[in-house]
């Protein structure tokens, strides 16, 4: 199972290494906001693909991204700091309380929860860095065009 538009990227191979090629696929509207891909052109894109098959220069090719991964991404992106500016609004007020701060309008939660918002990009930078770094996170070679 992929998810339509992702799956079915077609390009062509432009370089072959030992276990990836190098596909250059034309660009489309969507593809600034994705970044998995390099701009190389106006018009067109490069990214590294994973492969176990015997691929030519020049050959035709579709890529594949794993959609359980996209969604995973998607929602530790979106959810993860959702959750920390809860929690660091129900934090300051806690806090506040169990110490004996009597808050004076919502400034100091709304800044906790703030900060909670923005240190959540922490984690995910850096799952991000080690994320990278595994193959089933790539692109890989679907099937050949």
């Amino acid at each position: 199972m992929f998810i339509k538009g992702i799956d079915e990227e077609e390009g062509e191979v432009v370089a072959v290494h030992p276990t990836s090629v190098t596909v250059r696929v034309q660009s489309k509207k969507n593809c600034d906001s994705c970044r998995i891909c390099k701009r190389v052109s106006a018009d067109s894109m490069e990214v590294e693909a994973l492969t176990s098959r015997s691929v030519k220069l020049g050959e035709k090719v579709v890529l594949g991204v794993r959609p359980g991964i996209i969604v995973k991404s998607a929602a530790i992106l979106y959810i993860f700091p959702l959750f920390g500016l809860i929690a660091g609004y129900y934090a300051a007020r806690f806090f506040g309380n169990a110490a004996g701060l009597e808050f004076e309008g919502e400034l100091v939660p709304a800044l906790c929860s703030i900060a909670a918002l923005f240190a959540c990009f922490v984690p995910i930078w850096l799952w991000d860095r080690r994320r990278r770094k595994q193959n089933r996170y790539q692109v890989y070679v679907k099937e050949q065009a």
